[in-house]
C-alpha cells in the first residue's frame, strides 16, 4: 500500500511539471495574429506529440520589410 502512494505522489509530481510547462510554453508562443501581421496568409500548425512540445515559433519583420520565420527543434528537452 506505501508503494502506490509513493508511485501517486511521483505521477501526480511528473504530471504538475509537465501541465507547468505547457503553460510556460503557451505564454511564450506568439499569438496567431502577431504572426499573421507579418505573414498574412499563413498559418500555424502547432501539434505537439504530447502535452508539452520542445519546438517553437518567431516571426520578425525587419525595418527593410525583409519578413523572418524561425521554428527552432528544442529536441531533447526537459521538464523540470
Amino acid at each position: 500500500m506505501e508503494s502506490k502512494k509513493i508511485i501517486e505522489e511521483q505521477h501526480r509530481e511528473i504530471t504538475d511539471s509537465i501541465n507547468y510547462a505547457k503553460n510556460i510554453q503557451s505564454a511564450i508562443l506568439p499569438p496567431l495574429e502577431e504572426i499573421r501581421e507579418i505573414f498574412p496568409e499563413s498559418f500555424i500548425l502547432f501539434k505537439p506529440k504530447d502535452v508539452v512540445s520542445g519546438d517553437f515559433y518567431r516571426a520578425a519583420k525587419n525595418p527593410e520589410g525583409t519578413r523572418f520565420i524561425a521554428a527552432p527543434d528544442c529536441t531533447g528537452h526537459g521538464v523540470p
